[in-house]
């Protein structure tokens, strides 16, 4: 093996490395512009956590529901996941409501919850469109062929 070449560990670390620099050279350049940029971070992150779980458990309750359907036994996951869904919406309530915490300015709890929804069905779609569209080109990609030449023999 030469020298030049990278190992699998070498290779590795630079894809972690590379992984770590760039976004934090992003997220660097954004503070020095824009100093404010960072105040309410936690309250997004965490409203998105809280409705990602729930608008998922209950996308994970319909599924495994048609699951439990097709074992004859319909109604074993369809409990624990309909707790985890009542949690989550327990979760979200109960956070909203603790007065500023979780808001962004919204002026109710179910402003908020609306707000949180649409963003998540807008990240949804966006992640659907853009997987769409790899996997157009990935497909693409894969069936082009070389246009066919029409040869004719001579007689």
């Amino acid at each position: 093996m030469k020298m030049s070449e990278p190992t699998g560990v070498s290779k590795l670390s630079n894809l972690l490395l590379a992984s770590l620099v760039i976004p934090s050279a992003f997220l660097a350049l954004t503070f020095v512009l824009h100093p404010g940029v960072g105040e309410g971070t936690l309250v997004r992150f965490a409203n998105s956590m809280l409705t990602s779980f729930t608008m998922i458990s209950f996308l994970l309750l319909l599924t495994l529901f048609v699951y439990g359907d097709a074992r004859k036994r319909p109604m074993t996951p369809f409990f624990g996941m309909l707790l985890c869904g009542l949690f989550g919406t327990a979760l979200s309530l109960f956070f909203l409501s603790q007065g500023d915490l979780l808001m962004e300015d919204n002026g109710s709890v179910r402003a908020q919850a609306l707000s949180n929804i649409i963003r998540f069905s807008t990240t949804v779609i966006a992640c659907a469109i853009a997987a769409l569209i790899v996997l157009g080109m990935l497909f693409a990609s894969l069936m082009h062929t070389p246009p066919a030449r029409l040869e004719f023999e001579e007689e």
